[in-house]
């Protein structure tokens, strides 16, 4: 059963003028250490940050049934199964909260904008 969900979406341009900006201050604040090794080798870092910068706000926005206090975007990575599928891997004190809980993720890419969704689903 699902029991819920986030979604967010964010403007390219945005996220392009921040990372030209701050430069790696900035994408170090949102990926995490086996995200910043997908990053580094993308040529379209900008649509590649902005889908995971969504794809994060959306798992943290499904993530308030289960936690009080919201994990540091760092911590929340976004990888990719064997089939390209984005998957979720939480810190251990965060799992231990879902009881089980499963998260789908969904990242669309557009010129201007990235979107995501998250859904938790129980186990039962």
């Amino acid at each position: 059963m699902i029991t819920s969900i986030g979604l967010d979406i964010v403007e390219t341009a945005r996220i392009k003028d921040d990372l030209e900006r701050f430069g790696p201050r900035f994408s170090d604040r949102i990926l995490g250490p086996d995200e910043k090794v997908l990053f580094d080798r993308r040529q379209d870092k900008p649509l590649f940050l902005a889908g995971r910068f969504a794809a994060k706000e959306a798992v943290v926005k499904a993530l308030g049934k289960y936690l009080t206090v919201r994990p540091p975007l760092q911590e929340l990575q976004i990888v990719n199964d064997q089939t390209g599928r984005p998957e979720l891997k939480l810190p251990d004190s965060v799992r231990e909260s879902l009881d089980g809980a499963r998260c789908f993720i969904s990242i669309s890419h557009e010129r201007n904008y990235a979107a995501a969704v998250a859904i938790f689903e129980d186990p039962a």
